[in-house]
Protein backbone atom coordinates (compact mmCIF):
# COMPACT_ATOMS: atom_id res chain seq x y z
CA UNK A 1 0.00 0.00 0.00
CA UNK A 2 1.47 3.53 -1.03
CA UNK A 3 0.75 6.59 1.06
CA UNK A 4 0.05 10.08 0.16
CA UNK A 5 3.11 11.82 1.30
CA UNK A 6 1.64 15.25 1.80
CA UNK A 7 -1.66 14.30 3.03
CA UNK A 8 -2.08 13.89 6.81
CA UNK A 9 -5.02 12.00 7.60
CA UNK A 10 -5.65 13.53 11.17
CA UNK A 11 -6.21 16.61 9.46
CA UNK A 12 -7.55 16.39 5.71
CA UNK A 13 -9.96 19.71 6.29
CA UNK A 14 -8.63 22.49 3.79
CA UNK A 15 -9.82 25.88 5.32
CA UNK A 16 -9.76 27.74 1.85
CA UNK A 17 -12.46 28.96 -0.88
CA UNK A 18 -10.64 27.52 -3.79
CA UNK A 19 -8.91 24.16 -3.83
CA UNK A 20 -6.71 22.28 -6.60
CA UNK A 21 -7.94 18.54 -6.86
CA UNK A 22 -5.65 15.59 -8.17
CA UNK A 23 -5.26 12.22 -8.29
CA UNK A 24 -2.40 10.48 -6.35
CA UNK A 25 0.79 11.70 -6.75
CA UNK A 26 3.22 9.05 -9.62
CA UNK A 27 5.31 6.49 -7.76
CA UNK A 28 8.20 8.74 -7.34
CA UNK A 29 6.20 10.73 -5.30
CA UNK A 30 4.42 8.83 -2.91
CA UNK A 31 5.67 7.03 0.56
CA UNK A 32 7.58 3.33 -0.08
CA UNK A 33 5.85 0.59 0.06
CA UNK A 34 6.65 -1.71 2.92
CA UNK A 35 5.15 -4.27 1.64
CA UNK A 36 6.98 -4.34 -1.64
CA UNK A 37 10.39 -3.52 0.36
CA UNK A 38 10.82 0.16 -1.65
CA UNK A 39 12.85 2.81 0.54
CA UNK A 40 12.92 6.14 0.42
CA UNK A 41 16.74 5.74 -1.04
CA UNK A 42 15.42 4.22 -3.87
CA UNK A 43 12.52 6.72 -4.78
CA UNK A 44 14.91 9.72 -4.27
CA UNK A 45 17.14 8.30 -6.74
CA UNK A 46 14.03 8.06 -9.44
CA UNK A 47 13.32 11.67 -8.48
CA UNK A 48 16.68 12.64 -9.59
CA UNK A 49 17.16 10.53 -12.65
CA UNK A 50 14.01 11.98 -13.49
CA UNK A 51 13.93 15.71 -12.65
CA UNK A 52 10.63 15.64 -10.20
CA UNK A 53 9.67 17.36 -8.16
CA UNK A 54 8.60 16.33 -4.87
CA UNK A 55 5.50 18.08 -4.85
CA UNK A 56 1.60 18.13 -6.08
CA UNK A 57 2.17 17.57 -9.83
CA UNK A 58 5.89 17.24 -9.40
CA UNK A 59 6.41 14.73 -12.19
CA UNK A 60 9.18 16.16 -14.51
CA UNK A 61 6.58 15.43 -17.37
CA UNK A 62 3.46 17.34 -15.77
CA UNK A 63 2.35 20.86 -16.99
CA UNK A 64 0.05 21.63 -14.14
CA UNK A 65 2.70 24.21 -12.62
CA UNK A 66 3.32 25.20 -16.11
CA UNK A 67 -0.67 26.36 -16.36
CA UNK A 68 -0.50 27.65 -12.79
CA UNK A 69 2.01 30.29 -13.71
CA UNK A 70 0.88 31.29 -16.79
CA UNK A 71 -2.79 32.11 -16.01
CA UNK A 72 -2.71 32.05 -12.14
CA UNK A 73 0.74 33.73 -11.08
CA UNK A 74 3.46 34.38 -13.55
CA UNK A 75 5.85 35.61 -10.96
CA UNK A 76 5.59 31.83 -9.33
CA UNK A 77 8.93 29.92 -9.93
CA UNK A 78 7.69 26.63 -11.14
CA UNK A 79 10.17 25.02 -9.91
CA UNK A 80 10.79 25.81 -6.71
CA UNK A 81 8.57 24.15 -4.27
CA UNK A 82 8.72 27.24 -1.75
CA UNK A 83 8.05 29.48 -4.06
CA UNK A 84 4.56 27.38 -5.31
CA UNK A 85 3.79 26.88 -1.06
CA UNK A 86 4.11 30.88 -0.87
CA UNK A 87 1.90 31.70 -4.61
CA UNK A 88 -0.68 28.97 -3.13
CA UNK A 89 -0.88 30.87 0.04
CA UNK A 90 -1.28 34.36 -1.24
CA UNK A 91 -3.73 33.75 -3.77
CA UNK A 92 -5.80 31.89 -0.90
CA UNK A 93 -5.99 28.50 -2.91
CA UNK A 94 -5.43 25.19 -1.51
CA UNK A 95 -4.18 21.84 -3.20
CA UNK A 96 -4.28 18.08 -2.40
CA UNK A 97 -5.60 14.65 -3.73
CA UNK A 98 -8.57 12.40 -3.92
CA UNK A 99 -6.70 9.50 -2.68
CA UNK A 100 -4.92 8.96 0.71
CA UNK A 101 -3.79 5.49 -0.05
CA UNK A 102 -3.64 2.60 -2.60
CA UNK A 103 -2.08 -0.01 -4.15
CA UNK A 104 -0.18 0.38 -7.36
CA UNK A 105 0.68 -2.10 -10.87
CA UNK A 106 4.05 -2.06 -10.59
CA UNK A 107 5.28 1.76 -10.90
CA UNK A 108 2.46 2.64 -13.38
CA UNK A 109 1.34 6.21 -13.63
CA UNK A 110 -2.21 6.15 -15.12
CA UNK A 111 -5.00 6.15 -12.29
CA UNK A 112 -6.90 3.08 -13.32
CA UNK A 113 -3.95 1.08 -12.03
CA UNK A 114 -4.70 2.63 -8.90
CA UNK A 115 -6.66 0.13 -6.64
CA UNK A 116 -7.67 -0.39 -3.08
CA UNK A 117 -8.26 3.02 -3.03
CA UNK A 118 -9.10 5.14 0.83
CA UNK A 119 -10.44 8.21 -0.79
CA UNK A 120 -10.16 11.41 0.93
CA UNK A 121 -13.39 12.89 0.33
CA UNK A 122 -13.21 15.07 3.95
CA UNK A 123 -10.55 17.60 2.42
CA UNK A 124 -13.04 20.99 2.46
CA UNK A 125 -15.02 22.80 4.67
CA UNK A 126 -18.80 23.21 4.19
CA UNK A 127 -19.90 26.64 2.93
CA UNK A 128 -22.43 28.62 5.11
CA UNK A 129 -25.45 30.14 3.67
CA UNK A 130 -24.31 32.25 0.76
CA UNK A 131 -20.87 30.65 0.57
CA UNK A 132 -19.13 29.04 -2.14
CA UNK A 133 -16.22 26.96 -2.47
CA UNK A 134 -14.73 26.11 -5.80
CA UNK A 135 -13.18 23.05 -6.78
CA UNK A 136 -10.32 22.68 -10.03
CA UNK A 137 -10.36 18.67 -10.54
CA UNK A 138 -7.02 17.85 -12.82
CA UNK A 139 -9.26 15.22 -14.47
CA UNK A 140 -12.54 14.35 -15.84
CA UNK A 141 -11.78 10.83 -13.82
CA UNK A 142 -11.45 12.97 -10.50
CA UNK A 143 -14.37 14.79 -10.86
CA UNK A 144 -16.74 12.05 -12.11
CA UNK A 145 -15.69 9.08 -10.39
CA UNK A 146 -13.15 9.63 -7.28
CA UNK A 147 -15.06 12.72 -5.78
CA UNK A 148 -18.48 12.69 -7.14
CA UNK A 149 -18.89 9.15 -6.58
CA UNK A 150 -21.94 7.15 -4.52
CA UNK A 151 -19.62 7.22 -1.53
CA UNK A 152 -19.24 10.67 -1.43
CA UNK A 153 -22.64 11.56 -1.37
CA UNK A 154 -23.41 9.16 1.40
CA UNK A 155 -20.84 10.31 3.20
CA UNK A 156 -22.02 13.90 2.88
CA UNK A 157 -26.13 13.41 2.98
CA UNK A 158 -26.42 17.46 3.43
CA UNK A 159 -25.12 17.29 0.08
CA UNK A 160 -27.24 17.36 -3.65
CA UNK A 161 -25.98 17.40 -7.07
CA UNK A 162 -27.95 20.33 -8.90
CA UNK A 163 -27.61 19.25 -12.57
CA UNK A 164 -29.38 22.20 -13.74
CA UNK A 165 -27.38 24.41 -12.21
CA UNK A 166 -23.86 22.14 -13.21
CA UNK A 167 -25.16 22.61 -17.30
CA UNK A 168 -25.36 26.11 -16.85
CA UNK A 169 -22.04 26.41 -15.38
CA UNK A 170 -21.05 24.46 -17.92
CA UNK A 171 -22.05 26.19 -20.78
CA UNK A 172 -20.95 29.10 -19.27
CA UNK A 173 -17.31 28.09 -19.43
CA UNK A 174 -17.27 26.94 -23.34
CA UNK A 175 -19.71 29.20 -24.46
CA UNK A 176 -16.27 31.23 -25.84
CA UNK A 177 -14.47 27.99 -27.10
CA UNK A 178 -15.03 26.48 -30.44
CA UNK A 179 -16.36 22.71 -28.93
CA UNK A 180 -18.85 19.86 -29.64
CA UNK A 181 -21.50 19.38 -26.96
CA UNK A 182 -22.40 16.33 -28.36
CA UNK A 183 -18.78 14.78 -27.56
CA UNK A 184 -18.76 15.94 -24.06
CA UNK A 185 -20.33 12.55 -22.90
CA UNK A 186 -19.46 13.25 -18.76
CA UNK A 187 -19.73 16.40 -17.04
CA UNK A 188 -17.07 19.26 -17.09
CA UNK A 189 -19.12 21.06 -14.50
CA UNK A 190 -20.59 20.24 -10.91
CA UNK A 191 -22.89 22.41 -8.94
CA UNK A 192 -23.57 21.01 -5.86
CA UNK A 193 -25.91 22.25 -3.22
CA UNK A 194 -25.47 22.62 0.87
CA UNK A 195 -29.00 21.91 2.31
CA UNK A 196 -27.57 24.69 5.04
CA UNK A 197 -27.82 27.06 1.76
CA UNK A 198 -24.36 27.03 0.74
CA UNK A 199 -22.86 25.56 -2.82
CA UNK A 200 -19.73 23.99 -4.03
CA UNK A 201 -18.49 24.12 -8.29
CA UNK A 202 -16.20 21.84 -9.28
CA UNK A 203 -14.70 21.75 -12.65
CA UNK A 204 -12.82 19.36 -14.74
CA UNK A 205 -9.65 20.24 -16.82
CA UNK A 206 -7.76 17.85 -18.80
CA UNK A 207 -5.08 15.69 -17.12
CA UNK A 208 -1.74 17.75 -16.90
CA UNK A 209 -0.01 14.41 -17.37
CA UNK A 210 -1.69 13.96 -20.64
CA UNK A 211 -3.35 17.07 -21.97
CA UNK A 212 -4.02 15.58 -25.28
CA UNK A 213 -4.93 12.40 -24.78
CA UNK A 214 -8.64 13.05 -23.75
CA UNK A 215 -9.06 16.20 -25.73
CA UNK A 216 -12.51 14.93 -27.34
CA UNK A 217 -13.83 14.44 -23.97
CA UNK A 218 -14.10 17.62 -23.82
CA UNK A 219 -15.75 18.78 -27.07
CA UNK A 220 -12.27 18.88 -29.14
CA UNK A 221 -13.50 18.51 -32.95
CA UNK A 222 -11.58 20.46 -34.72
CA UNK A 223 -7.61 20.71 -36.48
CA UNK A 224 -5.89 23.45 -33.49
CA UNK A 225 -5.73 21.59 -30.55
CA UNK A 226 -3.06 23.90 -28.86
CA UNK A 227 -5.66 26.61 -29.02
CA UNK A 228 -8.73 24.32 -27.79
CA UNK A 229 -6.53 23.72 -24.66
CA UNK A 230 -5.07 27.39 -24.59
CA UNK A 231 -9.09 28.76 -24.58
CA UNK A 232 -10.69 25.86 -22.47
CA UNK A 233 -7.59 26.49 -19.54
CA UNK A 234 -8.04 29.89 -19.87
CA UNK A 235 -11.87 29.63 -19.52
CA UNK A 236 -11.50 27.46 -16.31
CA UNK A 237 -8.76 29.33 -14.61
CA UNK A 238 -10.70 32.44 -15.03
CA UNK A 239 -13.60 31.00 -13.20
CA UNK A 240 -11.24 29.90 -10.62
CA UNK A 241 -9.41 32.88 -9.91
CA UNK A 242 -12.79 35.35 -9.75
Amino acid sequence: MENHPRIDKNNTIIKKSKIILGSFPTWALTNPDPEKNETFKEKENERMKNGDLHFFYGSSTNKFWLWYQKYIDQKVAKNDIHSLINSLENNSIGITDVIMSCNRKNKSSLDKHLTNRLYNHHFFQIPKTGGKIKILCTSKGVMNEMLLNTQFFKMHNNLTLNLEKSLILQNQIIQDIMCDTELIKKPICSVINVNSGGTIECIAIPSPGSPYRRLIDFGFNCNDADNFLNNYLKATFKWFSN
